[in-house]
């Protein structure tokens, strides 16, 4: 059941890539704020949990510059989960890698993700450099970019 409510929220982020971002609203508790007070297409919001304990941490939202006010992309951390490769599969058995971490830092992510949406979104699961098994950040975006 953990990893279902993940695979739920993830979901419904994709769903909100390109739309108005007032439509986090009913996903995402609390507000957003500006990373940086003079970037207005950076935002963040606070660590939360979801159904099932899994926490949500680094939640950050980027803005469309050339269409203000739509979402571009989501990306967050998952804490406290420990799902797996496997896991991931069980439910996105088409996953496909996107990105082998070079070696140069320990905070470089093997880089998979779903196969894209009829409007070009997909979700990204990283998984870490130095602990490869655990899936480490999340990311909801239009990959045909």
């Amino acid at each position: 059941m953990k990893v279902q409510s993940l695979w739920h929220f993830a979901t419904q982020l994709k769903n909100t890539v390109g739309q108005d971002v007032e439509k986090l609203d009913a996903i995402i508790p609390g507000r957003f704020v500006r990373e940086d007070p003079s970037i207005a297409e950076r935002l963040k919001a606070e660590p939360f949990t979801i159904d099932g304990g899994i926490e949500i941490r680094n939640i950050k939202v980027r803005l469309d510059l050339h269409n203000p006010g739509k979402v571009y992309i989501i990306s967050y951390d998952v804490a406290n989960a420990n799902i797996l490769l496997e896991d991931v599969r069980k439910t996105y058995p088409q996953l496909k890698l996107i990105d082998v971490p070079r070696g140069h830092s320990e905070d470089e992510t093997f880089s998979w993700i779903t196969p894209l949406d009829e409007r070009g979104n997909a979700i990204g699961f990283g998984f870490p450099y130095a602990q490869p098994s655990y899936l480490k950040n999340m990311t909801l975006r239009n990959f045909q970019d």
